[in-house]
């Protein structure tokens, strides 16, 4: 089993730019069989650039055996991994582990320069014995590399990428192959691809390539063909750089231009290898596009989505020009809202100036990031390659002077029933955003002006009829106005109220609740399908509603279904309120909205409980089963004469009054003992008990007499209480000179008076004549065998 950490792009570089590599070996010998379990804690290389040459990035990379050491030092400052890589190894049957860290350590390359590097304090003494080999996998190693990217301006423009990550090939997976993306390859010549890899063994060969496109890599004598893994420094020709690679190709041959991807492959049909960093340093002349917006001008005034941008466009940082027409995309927030393009070429570190008017459209917000992004075609793409392609955009927080909306205004009407009425003006602002401030005013020059605000809208009484009401509706930044009128109308009304009689409840059953709706101080009729709501303790119950329009004066009657929860206490209270949708609203307007509700107190009842009941006992008939009369139990339940009695094969039949037991005088049981559930119900509630039907093996009766003659009556020597309950019981029945006629077991069913055995008459019915039989049961109850004669006749 491999786990690692895939090889992905971590940095790239665009410029006159190079690379080197530098570090060392903590192994003192290449590991394997027979090798020194023995490591070092600290190991130098020698750095050197030529004065020309500037350090631009260097990353510190380490390695070793375990689960890692993440705190070294490094010239005697110490170093703490900015980012680790794991891979896990299974050899043998044996899983190993193996690490890498990153840290940046370009400042101190910078500042201390050309000179001899020491890295330190990197101790895996205790953990190499596991991984040397006997008894390991003979994959204890340690080391460290430095990659160092650097600035020459006698170079041509190169992009440099830096790839990085832990990945492996061994026996165990023979091929590796990494993508390397983010490559822009414009001239093939000094291409080249360096690496970073672990635990490559000098002696270990077998099939062990390194592939680019399909191109083996080579540097003979120092990494040949077949064995590119093998402890070498192609920056200065170490062959001893033990179980770790800095190597470096030329690859001009084996990329072509406009190559935006390439892959590597590695495989080994025994060397384990791991791949830490991938270098590759590419040809390119690119421009590099940035803009900036240098003024927004517009949103001063309230409603005024127009905005006026002057931006500039550079081409900074570049090693080509950027054509004209290059495009430039606006966006408020992810929406495009206008787009433009670059008029001239523009040259390197050149820049552009240009204006552009557009309207934000209605559905953005006030608040906005509006951003300008130069090389896009408007959907996020662009047309232009660049050094750096995440340097296109520049962005401003926005803010628009919008004016409120206001939505759902509407005239306010009501009913003259007592002379003076009230309005609820929010009402008609019920739909407006309640982020907007609101306030109601008798003439527009107030709400114009917000002066002498109505105090209470919520209970207003106009002073006209109709009356105009204007509102104003603002925001921090802007304010709108509007009005409606509130007039009182003379119109007929029902006027809805409800009653509950006394009742009483049981609490395992369902309520059935009568009510009574009337229709009385009104002058109108009353709605048919006008709502109705039952609560308890706050919570809805049930909904019921009128049936027919009730006139006035008028009443009716109805019932509802409760079911009741179990957490009630015995005594509680249901309100049942008319005009009442189950969320306190009504849909009906009356002319007096304060007598929709009538309270009720209801007690749960309960009957005696039913005492134990016997169990029912009768013999067996066969196979442990016999009929029972469950009636018997009636007059032991019963309270009264309108009691109902059922009974139940299941307790929850029983509880839900469901599939009671059809013939209970003449029930046969299932199961020996089973379980009999009765229900006793009567007008107030109902109680349930049970009881077991069993049966027992009694004495058989034996007949005295049978005759055979296929007549159907009597036609054979029927004992009754023996079949399928005995089952072991043997029958003989001797002649009267005492010779054996016929045996018999359970199995051979009733004797039909032909002789099975004997001498005189075997296969023929018996004579008419005394016969005797000899019955053993063979079981401890009866013991003893039952001897006596039968009388056959024809």
């Amino acid at each position: 089993m491999i786990f690692s950490q895939d090889i992905a792009l971590y940095k790239q570089f665009n410029g006159h730019y190079d690379y080197t590599a530098f570090g060392n070996t903590l192994n003192v010998e290449e590991n394997g069989q027979g090798g020194q379990c023995f490591i070092l804690t600290s190991s130098s290389a020698d750095f050197q650039l030529q004065p020309n040459q500037e350090v631009v990035a260097a990353y510190l990379y380490w390695a070793g055996s375990g689960p890692g050491d993440f705190n070294v030092t490094f010239n005697q400052t110490p170093i703490t991994a900015e980012r680790t890589f794991n891979l896990l190894f299974t050899s043998g049957g044996n899983e190993y582990i193996y690490f890498s860290a990153f840290a940046d350590v370009t400042e101190q390359i910078q500042t201390t320069g050309n000179g001899n590097y020491t890295l330190s304090d990197l101790d895996l003494t205790l953990i190499i014995p596991a991984y040397c080999s006997p008894p390991g996998s003979g994959t204890n190693f340690g080391g460290w590399a430095v990659t160092v990217i650097y600035e020459d301006n006698t170079l041509p423009n190169n992009q440099i990428n830096v790839f990085d990550g832990l990945e492996s090939v061994s026996a165990n997976n023979q091929t590796l192959n990494i993508t390397l993306d983010n490559l822009m390859v414009l001239d093939t010549q000094g291409a080249k691809i360096g690496f970073l890899a672990w635990e490559g063994d000098r002696e270990i060969s077998i099939n062990e390539t390194l592939r680019i496109n399909g191109n083996i890599l080579s540097n003979p004598p120092l990494n040949p063909a077949d064995n590119a893994f093998n402890g070498t420094n192609s920056f200065t020709g170490s062959d001893v750089l033990y179980n770790m690679d800095i190597d470096v190709y030329p690859i001009s041959n084996y990329i072509n231009t406009g190559d935006t991807s390439a892959t590597i492959q590695l495989t080994s049909g025994q060397d384990f290898v791991m791949v830490n960093n991938i270098i590759t340093v590419l040809n390119t002349e690119l421009p590099d596009a940035t803009i900036s917006m240098d003024s927004i001008i517009g949103g001063t005034e309230c409603g005024n989505r127009e905005l006026t941008v002057d931006y500039t466009v550079y081409n900074l940082n570049s090693t080509d020009f950027l054509p004209a027409g290059t495009p430039i995309a606006f966006y408020a927030d992810e929406t495009l809202v206008a787009q433009s393009e670059t008029f001239a070429v523009i040259p390197i570190d050149g820049q552009e100036s240009g204006t552009i008017t557009f309207t934000i459209p209605n559905n953005i917000e006030a608040d906005f990031i509006l951003k300008a992004v130069v090389d896009d075609t408007g959907n996020g793409t662009g047309i232009v390659d660049e050094i750096n392609e995440d340097n296109n955009e520049d962005e401003a927080p926005f803010h628009l002077l919008l004016n409120p909306v206001i939505t759902g205004i509407h005239n306010l009407e009501t009913c003259d029933v007592v002379g003076e009425e009230y309005f609820d003006l929010t009402e008609v602002t019920s739909q407006i955003d309640p982020i907007y401030t609101l306030s109601f005013h008798f003439t527009e020059p107030d709400a114009q002006n917000n002066l002498n605000p109505i105090p209470n809208p919520e209970t207003f009484q106009n002073t006209e009829n109709p009356q105009t009401i204007y509102i104003r509706v603002s925001n921090p930044d802007c304010f709108l106005i509007d009005s409606f009128t509130v007039e009182v109308l003379t119109c007929p009304l029902p006027d809805a109220s409800i009653e509950l009689p006394e009742i009483s409840a049981c609490r395992d059953r369902v309520l059935l609740l009568p009510f009574t709706v009337y229709n009385l101080e009104a002058t109108a009729a009353l709605p048919a399908n006008t709502s109705i709501a039952f609560y308890v303790d706050g919570g809805l119950l049930a909904l019921s509603q009128t049936q027919q329009a009730i006139p006035i004066g008028g009443s009716e009657n109805g019932e509802v279904e409760l079911i009741l929860p179990d957490s009630l206490p015995d005594t509680f209270t249901i309100i049942a309120v008319v005009d009442d949708d189950g969320n306190g609203n009504g849909s009906v307007e009356e002319l007096r909205e304060d007598n929709n509700s009538f309270t009720q107190t209801i007690s749960f009842e309960s009957i005696p409980p039913i005492p134990n009941l016997p169990n029912l006992l009768e013999c067996d008939k066969g196979f442990h089963t016999a009929i029972f009369d469950l009636t018997v139990q009636d007059d032991l339940i019963r309270t009264g004469a309108d009691d109902v009695v059922q009974y139940f094969t299941t307790m929850q039949n029983a509880l839900e009054n469901t599939n009671p037991i059809p013939n209970p005088t003449d029930y046969q049981n299932g199961n020996d003992p089973q379980t009999i559930y009765l229900r006793l119900e009567n007008d107030i509630c109902f109680a349930t008990a049970s009881f077991l039907l069993t049966t027992e093996k009694c004495a058989p009766f034996i007949p005295d007499g049978f005759s055979p003659n296929n007549d159907g009556i009597n036609d054979e020597f029927e004992i009754s209480n023996l079949l399928n309950i005995y089952e072991n019981f043997e029958l003989n029945i001797y002649s009267r000179d005492g010779n054996l006629i016929h045996t018999a077991h359970n199995a051979d069913g009733f004797w039909d008076g032909v002789a099975t055995q004997g001498l005189l008459f075997t296969g023929s019915t018996v004579p008419v004549g005394i016969y005797y039989y000899v019955l053993v049961l063979n079981d401890p109850k009866y013991p003893e065998a039952f001897i006596g004669w039968v009388y056959v006749n024809y």
